[in-house]
């Protein structure tokens, strides 16, 4: 199968899947009981039967979905489309975003503790509050994100993009911002102890 242009195959994999037809029902299984509190898990383990995993949601289209609150620890969000998700509050600790879109997403007072978010977008996101210690944020887009308060002590923020981010009032302690960008990023009152600057720009 040839891939799409900017596309890797692990991507579009996961993204197809979910617009199968077969797979329509399982959709708004998941879906709706992400967003009413219900047992998402077991829908997962009983379409995934015989391996019984339950936290793959790996390319899922959630946009706009109401997720506030939800506990999302430890799952494979990579490729999901999760563009202006409402997530305040969840706890995504050791969850897998690789790739995701999280494009003006909201995630004021959400916990990113360990989480890998290499190449998610969150331009235009709202992290006010995140807990994001030991983040991976590699190569990331948050331009224009806020994180006003944000804690990202020991992040690794490898060629992210925080072109006009707010980060004031953040924590970024010991984290490493190696070719990171930051054009009009604020960082008034930021704490910047022990940061491994590389090649920050400006």
């Amino acid at each position: 199968m040839t891939t799409s242009p900017g596309k890797n195959s692990d991507e579009i994999e996961l993204r197809e899947r979910w617009t199968r037809p077969e797979n329509t029902p399982v959709l708004a299984a998941v879906h709706e009981a992400l967003e009413q509190g219900g047992d998402w898990r077991r829908i997962l383990r009983e379409w995934s039967a015989p391996w019984g995993t339950d936290n793959d949601l790996g390319g899922i289209p959630l946009t706009g979905a109401d997720l506030a609150g939800a506990d999302l620890t430890g799952v494979h969000l990579s490729y999901a489309d999760l563009r202006g998700c409402r997530l305040s509050g969840c706890d995504l600790s050791d969850a897998f975003l690789i790739g995701a879109d999280l494009s003006e997403a909201q995630l004021m007072n959400a916990s990113l503790l360990r989480a890998n978010a290499g190449l998610a977008d969150f331009t235009a996101a709202d992290l006010s509050g995140t807990r994001a210690d030991d983040c991976v944020l590699s190569r990331a887009r948050l331009v224009g994100a806020t994180l006003h308060g944000a804690s990202l002590r020991r992040a690794r923020l490898i060629g992210t993009d925080l072109t006009n981010a707010d980060l004031s009032n953040a924590d970024l302690r010991s984290a490493v911002l190696i070719s990171t960008k930051t054009d009009g990023t604020v960082m008034t009152n930021t704490r910047l102890d022990g940061v491994r600057r590389g090649s920050l720009r400006p």
